[in-house]
């Protein structure tokens, strides 16, 4: 079986007033049905700009600020749990922090075998260190599960050359190597993010969040979002 990380932002769980909508969790929940139905075995890293962006509170401390969006994305992390339980697929959070009676303490074993037997595990809390972005997480899942393919599920449907929000004629790449990524800051994961993905070899596909329905297209060998790869 396929191993696979599924990076989704903070920001891509709102909708109107709500930080954490029952909508996005579904789509969610429908995702990791596609993958599974695939053959993949799935985990979760989730950012927590919904709750809380650092770079918005440069009037605070950096490691006050910091810990406050690692806290955001466990927040994230367990409502993600609580509705995947909900609907019948198995799921755990585990951190880098310690939190007695609250959540469990995981060895790197037991997490292997929890996400071999075909359950989800969400990572929240990054690495747990301050100045680092919540993409660390995606390289604390890709060093723990080994994985083969990691899904940033974006607000865009692919990697361009220009904001496409500002830039009507912005072009979209269909393929980029790591080396284009690295040499244009694309603004896809953070640099410590994508060196160490680069390291292990692994693909990462960009594509919008909406477009969930079509991820089978990728499985098919069909045309969807931004591969990157070596």
């Amino acid at each position: 079986m396929s191993r696979v990380i599924l990076k989704i932002s903070g920001e891509a769980l709102k909708k109107g007033n709500a930080l954490v909508s029952p909508e996005k969790l579904k789509m969610i929940l429908e995702t990791i049905k596609i993958l599974k139905n695939n053959n993949h075995l799935v985990s979760i890293v989730v950012g927590g700009g919904n709750i809380f962006r650092g770079r918005n509170h440069e009037d605070m401390e950096v490691l006050t600020r910091d810990t406050i969006g690692m806290l955001g994305t466990v927040i994230n992390a367990l409502y993600i749990k609580d509705y995947l339980i909900k609907n019948g697929i198995s799921s755990l959070v585990t951190t880098p922090f310690e939190f007695p009676n609250l959540l469990s303490d995981y060895s790197e074993e037991e997490l292997n075998k929890f996400y071999e037997d075909g359950n989800v595990i969400i990572f929240g809390g990054g690495i747990g260190l301050s100045g680092y972005s919540t993409d660390s997480g995606v390289v604390k899942a890709l060093n723990i599960l080994n994985t083969d393919l990691i899904i940033k599920m974006t607000n865009v449907p692919g990697v361009f050359d220009s904001d496409p929000k500002i830039n009507k004629n912005a072009k979209m790449f269909e393929q980029l190597s790591y080396d284009d990524v690295l040499l244009n800051n694309y603004g896809i994961m953070d640099m410590y993010a994508i060196k160490e993905c680069q390291k292990k070899k692994v693909k990462i596909l960009v594509m919008n969040f909406l477009d969930y329905k079509y991820l089978n297209n990728y499985f098919m060998g069909k045309k969807i979002g931004t591969i990157i790869k070596e």
